[in-house]
C-alpha cells in the first residue's frame, strides 16, 4: 500500500500538521493485512521542516519500538534530497532509524546504526529467517542479531511474527517487508 504525503502539501510544516499526517498513516497501518508494507512516498514533497520529521516520521518509528505495527512494514520512498537530509538528522538526533529507497530501488538507512546496512543487506540475502539465522550470516553471537532484529523491525524493513516452537516458548519469525526485496 502507498500512502502519498504530498496529498497534504509540497511543503510539511508545523508539529500539529506532522500528529495529523502521523494520526492518518497509521490509521493506514491499522488497514493493512500482517506481512505487508507502507510505502511512505514523498514525491512531489519539496521540503519538510524539523518539527514537522520529527512529530510525524520519528514518532512512527518510537511507535514501532514500543511495538505498534510491528507485523506491518514500513518505507521511505520518493525523497527528494532536502526531505532526505531532514528525515536523517531528525532521526540520528533521536537515535531512531528508517529505511528509504532510492529512485533505483536500493535500500539506505536514514538516522542513526553504523550496522544496520549489513544487516538489511543479510536479512534481504535470507528474505525469511529466524536470528539465529541472521546470526550465523553475520558472523555475530545470538543476542547481537536480536539486537540488531529490533533495530530493523523499528526500522520497518523487517516484520516480526510470533511462533510457537515445538517445544514450547517465546520466539520470532522475520520477513524482509521492502517491496523490491519481500
Amino acid at each position: 500500500m502507498r500512502y502519498e504525503v504530498a496529498h497534504w502539501s509540497v511543503f510539511l510544516a508545523t508539529r500539529e500538521r506532522g500528529r495529523r499526517v502521523r494520526e492518518e498513516i497509521e490509521q493506514r497501518l491499522t488497514e493493512l493485512p500482517v506481512g505487508d508494507t507502507l510505502v511512505l512516498d514523498f514525491k512531489g514533497v519539496e521540503g519538510i521542516t524539523v518539527s514537522f520529521g520529527d512529530e510525524c516520521v520519528a514518532k512512527l518509528v518510537i511507535g514501532r519500538q514500543a511495538g505498534d505495527f510491528v507485523d506491518r512494514g514500513l518505507i521511505i520512498e520518493g525523497a527528494n534530497e532536502d526531505v532526505y537530509e531532514t528525515l536523517d538528522n531528525v532521526l540520528f538526533r533521536r537515535k531512531l532509524a528508517a529505511v528509504s529507497l532510492s529512485s533505483d530501488g536500493a535500500p539506505h538507512v536514514l538516522g542513526f546504526g553504523e550496522w544496520l546496512p549489513a544487516t538489511i543487506d543479510a536479512a534481504i540475502e535470507l528474505r525469511s529467517f529466524s536470528a539465529s539465522d541472521l546470526a550465523h550470516r553475520l558472523g555475530i553471537t545470538p543476542q547481537a542479531a536480536n539486537n540488531r532484529l529490533k533495530a530493523l523491525v523499528t526500522s520497518g524493513a523487517v516484520a516480526r511474527e510470533r511462533v510457537v516452537p515445538d517445544g514450547g516458548g517465546k520466539e520470532f519469525s522475520y520477513k524482509v517487508v521492502i517491496p523490491a526485496f519481500a
